[in-house]
């Protein structure tokens, strides 16, 4: 008899992805875990010319296409040439999206050495001091070096672009704060620097891998300079004792807002909550711009 034919099984359905969902009120007083940030580098396209000292940007496009959707303030997307980068920026422009905004100055800002612009910290950051002021965040590479002349070529951008600012603000979570500390460092002692310079610092890595404190470049900022630190108080990369002990051997004045709960890349327990702390702690930080936190420290605490 010839061998019976068997039947061939069919294929197992793969299964589906699952989502979730949660709601943010402030309070005074003053505040310790980290989250990893991940490098990648945007793609870089050669530039056709090279003019030395001067930049180019591109139209805007609508959307970013690695930028979350999640309601906020969609930024538009450019690319920006210098002598100072290699290769040109990626940058997301934020707009302010209310009628009439404060006469608040472009942040120019950065993403961690892990991160990139669509990082949660940093879109959401961004769309609650957007609501307000103007954003500039430029896309860097994980080298130290390469992140600073992206501030110069930046503030190159802004000076072309918009020369009615007097203030020049920058700022970064954490390796991209280090990295706007070394930049405004460098524009303070070039021939002409600006009349005033504020330093907006987000989950500054002031803890190091070896536990060696990264307080040098803070403690070597001159009085003239005003700083905003944002940090969760669960930050173990920037431990909130450790920061105020730093804070008061600083020569430059700093105020400080303390997201509750939140590590070193903001993450909060849900989604929502942490959109939201987030957004708060950029709209903080716009208030702190335009000269309206009073208080020395603030904290913010999402409450059901």
């Amino acid at each position: 008899m010839p061998p019976k034919r068997r039947k061939a099984a069919a294929p197992p359905d793969a299964p589906e992805p699952k989502k979730r969902v949660t709601r943010s009120s402030t309070k005074s007083q003053a505040a310790s875990e980290p989250a990893k940030d991940t490098p990648k580098t945007s793609k870089p396209t050669k530039s056709t010319e090279s003019k030395a000292n001067k930049e180019k940007a591109t139209k805007p496009e609508k959307k970013p296409n690695d930028q979350p959707s999640d309601g906020g303030n969609e930024p538009t997307t450019l690319t920006i040439s210098h002598v100072s980068v290699k290769n040109p920026l990626t940058c997301h422009h934020y707009t302010p999206d209310s009628k009439n905004p404060p006469d608040a100055p472009t942040l120019i800002f950065t993403h961690g050495a892990g991160g990139t612009l669509s990082a949660p910290a940093v879109v959401n950051f961004c769309n609650g001091y957007s609501k307000g002021a103007p954003i500039l965040a430029f896309q860097g590479s994980i080298n130290l070096k390469a992140r600073v002349k992206g501030f110069h070529a930046c503030i190159s951008h802004l000076e072309t672009t918009n020369l009615k600012e007097k203030t020049l603000v920058l700022g970064g979570r954490s390796m991209g704060a280090r990295t706007a500390v070394i930049a405004a460092t460098e524009v303070l002692s070039s021939s002409s620097p600006p009349s005033d310079l504020k330093l907006m610092l987000v989950s500054y890595p002031l803890k190091g891998p070896k536990d060696d404190i990264r307080d040098q470049i803070l403690l070597d900022l001159p009085s003239t300079i005003h700083i905003l630190f944002v940090i969760g108080d669960k930050d173990v990369m920037c431990p909130l004792d450790m920061l105020n002990a730093t804070r008061k051997k600083m020569a430059a004045e700093s105020q400080l807002v303390v997201v509750k709960g939140a590590d070193h890349g903001m993450h909060v327990k849900g989604k929502d909550k942490e959109q939201r702390v987030g957004e708060e702690s950029g709209s903080r930080a716009l208030g702190w711009v335009c000269g309206e936190m009073g208080d020395e420290v603030i904290w913010i605490a999402d409450e059901e």
